[in-house]
């Protein structure tokens, strides 16, 4: 049972300020969103990061539930794309290349052997054009950018849109608009790192999840999918139990081969048909003490749940705080794989007779 205190007297939905200057020498701003709950969160300008999101416990005490910085300079530094807009392409991408008809397209590389989440300078490092929004029920930030043919190897001119709303049933909205003028591929996702007992309060093996989602795709060494699609049930991978979920820490340290391969779980998981309509739960997290949940819903085909394998204490985050190791989980939904296609480039060509959108939403309760 939620046991939420809605804030009585008007809420200043939408706050702005300044948020320091780029090495360009550019300004940024935060914009914080706010509903009648008292929940918060913030968004800056640069790479649509949410830097913050504040929600109550089942003490009626919030606490700052994302990984962060407090400054625009460790954002632009940042290894680890804290609660960015991923894109153009979310994941890694073989060398760098890929091939649409029969042309091939050379991508730069951002590690030694691939691009990953879109290059150096990807959606993430680019700041974008910003409008808020506000009614008697909820507040939105509208972010756009514009990517020129040859941004980072990537074909085309493609017009990105983000839309994140927040309301006073507690939810929060993600919508993505893309349109090109050249066939192009195009995945986005969001990549808040999520510790819902606090940001700064350890790591999250203690929380549970449930994923909607009968298969999962393994990978090989090099952590690509292999193309194999692989029922989850007796396997580490297995978060399909809605009433009993799985707590992280029980497979997390075993022996699973892809547990172990991605030094704990980062993997895409297929959601299950139902699930595409945006309507029905694709993905759930828990944390017992707070008594917080996060609940997801998207039309997305396909999620990576990441549990922060790759944070290694050298960032010191929000509140001084140094992050370690599985300090946080991601769940990442996204169109590269699908059920019906797998592995396939289908999933993600964006052409210029339609556009692209898709719609994810975060339901914060506490129990």
């Amino acid at each position: 049972m939620t046991k939420y205190v809605e804030i009585k007297h008007t809420v200043n939905r939408v706050s702005i300020s300044d948020f320091g200057q780029l090495s360009s020498g550019e300004s940024t701003q935060l914009f914080t969103l706010k509903n009648t709950i008292g929940t918060a969160v913030s968004i800056t300008n640069f790479g649509g990061i949410i830097t913050s999101i504040k929600t109550q416990d089942n003490n009626e005490i919030f606490a700052d539930i994302v990984l962060g910085y407090g400054d625009i300079q460790s954002y632009e530094q940042d290894p680890y794309y804290l609660g960015a807009i991923i894109g153009r392409y979310a994941g890694r991408i073989d060398q760098g290349k890929f091939k649409i008809a029969d042309e091939e397209f050379q991508l730069t590389l951002n590690t030694p052997d691939s691009q990953l989440h879109g290059g150096e300078k990807a959606l993430n490092k680019q700041l974008w054009q910003s409008k808020t929004f506000q009614n008697e029920m909820s507040s939105s930030i509208e972010l756009t950018y514009t990517s020129l043919d040859g941004e980072e190897g990537f074909p085309g001119n493609v017009t990105f849109k983000v839309l994140y709303t927040l309301d006073d049933n507690n939810q929060f909205t993600l919508e993505y608009f893309a349109s090109t003028n050249k066939n192009t591929i195009v995945n986005l996702t969001q990549h808040s790192y999520f510790n819902l007992a606090g940001h700064n309060s350890g790591n999250i093996l203690d929380h549970q999840v449930y994923i909607n989602a009968d298969h999962f795709l393994p990978m090989c060494e090099r952590v690509y999918p292999t193309g194999e699609k692989r029922p989850v049930v007796g396997t580490a991978h297995d978060f399909t139990n809605p009433i009993d979920l799985r707590t992280l820490g029980d497979e997390i340290n075993g022996t699973d081969l892809q547990v172990t391969l991605g030094l704990g779980y980062d993997n895409y998981w297929l959601l299950n048909e139902e699930c595409l309509s945006g309507e029905v739960l694709v993905a759930k997290a828990f944390e017992k003490t707070s008594g917080r949940c996060i609940s997801i819903y998207s039309d997305q085909p396909s999620l990576i749940l990441y549990t922060a394998n790759y944070i290694d204490g050298s960032q010191i985050g929000k509140d001084n705080y140094c992050y370690q190791p599985r300090a946080a989980l991601c769940l990442e939904t996204q169109r590269a794989n699908s059920l019906q296609k797998g592995c396939s480039l289908d999933n993600v060509l964006l052409t210029p007779k339609e556009d692209f959108y898709s719609k994810t939403r975060w339901v914060f309760s506490c129990v």
